[in-house]
This record gives C-alpha cells, sequence and structure tokens, in this order.
C-alpha cells in the first residue's frame, strides 16, 4: 500500500537536496536565459512553428538536465533507502519533484520569451495565453515524468547517461506531438473546445509513465 506520507517525505528530502545543490537550478536557469537571448537576437518576429521549435528545444534540454540528477544522488544509498520506503513511493516522490522542476523551469522560459521575444501572433491577449500556458505547462509534467522514469531505470545500469537518452527518445515521442499540437493550435487563437481533449492526452500520457514506473522499477530496485 503507498504511503503519502512517505512520498511527502521523499519529496521534501529531494526538494531541500535540491535546493542546497543549486549549481543544478543554476545550469538550469542559465541555459534558458542564454538560449532566450540568443534568439531573441537571430531572431525577428519568428512565426508560430519557429516560436514553438525554440522554446520546445529549449524545455528539452533543461528537463533532461534536471531529470538526468534525479536519482544520481541515490548510488550507494539503495539498502538504505529500501528499509525506509517502498519504490513506488520513491518514483511518485521523485516524480513529483521532478515534475514541480521541470514545471518552474517551464513558467521561466516562457516568461523570458514572453518578455524578450513575444509572441508570434499580433493579438497578444489574456484568453490566449491562459491556453498556451496552460499546454506547455502540462505538458513539461507529462515529459519530466517520461524522464523520471528512464533516469530511474537508467540508475540501475550504473547511472548511465546514454541509456536514459536512448530510452527517453521514443518514450518522449507521443507526449512531444501531443504537445506541441496543444501549444501550436492555443498559440494560433484556436477555441478551448479543439484544445482539451490534447490537454487529457498530456494527462494520460503522464500517467501512463507513472504506472509504467509502478511496475518496472520495482523490479530493478530490488536486482
Amino acid at each position: 500500500m503507498i504511503r503519502i506520507k512517505a512520498i511527502k517525505t521523499i519529496f521534501s528530502w529531494d526538494w531541500e537536496l535540491d535546493y542546497r545543490r543549486s549549481s543544478g537550478w543554476f545550469i538550469s536557469v542559465l541555459f534558458c536565459a542564454i538560449v532566450t537571448f540568443l534568439a531573441s537576437i537571430l531572431t525577428n518576429r519568428p512565426s508560430p512553428n519557429t516560436w514553438l521549435a525554440l522554446i520546445w528545444m529549449n524545455l528539452i534540454f533543461s528537463s533532461i538536465q534536471i531529470a538526468g540528477r534525479t536519482f544520481s544522488q541515490e548510488d550507494g544509498k539503495y539498502f538504505y533507502i529500501d528499509q525506509l520506503v517502498d519504490s513506488t513511493e520513491l518514483l511518485i516522490g521523485k516524480s513529483i519533484t521532478t515534475a514541480l522542476s521541470t514545471l518552474f523551469i517551464s513558467i521561466l522560459s516562457f516568461g523570458l520569451f514572453y518578455l524578450w521575444i513575444g509572441l508570434p501572433n499580433s493579438e497578444e491577449n489574456l484568453s490566449s495565453l491562459i491556453p498556451l500556458i496552460l499546454s506547455i505547462g502540462l505538458g513539461s509534467i507529462a515529459m519530466s515524468c517520461t524522464l523520471c522514469f528512464t533516469s530511474a531505470i537508467s540508475s540501475k545500469v550504473n547511472g548511465n547517461a546514454g541509456l536514459m537518452s536512448i530510452l527517453s527518445i521514443p518514450l518522449l515521442l507521443p507526449t512531444l506531438l501531443v504537445s506541441l499540437r496543444a501549444s501550436k493550435l492555443a498559440l494560433i487563437g484556436e477555441s478551448i473546445k479543439e484544445i482539451y481533449p490534447l490537454w487529457f492526452g498530456e494527462i494520460a500520457l503522464c500517467a501512463l509513465s507513472l504506472a509504467l514506473g509502478a511496475i518496472l522499477f520495482p523490479y530493478l530496485w530490488r536486482s
């Protein structure tokens, strides 16, 4: 049975460790700022497709960097952690931490893009901003859950970063396709009725990643 208290403990512990390792946050924030600044210099009123490609490339590399360190600090502590929490509780707690970190980076990246580059369409009103932010936020959370799952698997193979990249590519494709479609429809001002099925798709992909992790990770954790 999954214990909520154990998940909260893992989340608090992981978040505090992330806060103490400020270099990880600094690298992610610096990467977003540099990419956005270079994009603002090199592009002048980009098309919607170019704007989305730039921001999602920014988010993908930032998410991989965040997820890559999710299980890195657990090397040598498996036996100790195994006595305290269940493997599923550990995965859920770390998925929540990764999702919140990725969501923070995605909001920061969107804010920098909005301030330095602006939106490619001329109608920059609140009604078009909310669906766009929601599409990017849900896509970032779904992407972080997938990357956390692959990071958990690769951590049991000597922390092989190459394995994480190989596993992430096919697993991220459905999430990226749905997220890109949702954010594109929101960016061009489509109605909510056209976008909300894609939001449910992003949530479903996030749940699927967690379900796969809950099934597969316990076997790897005890190996």
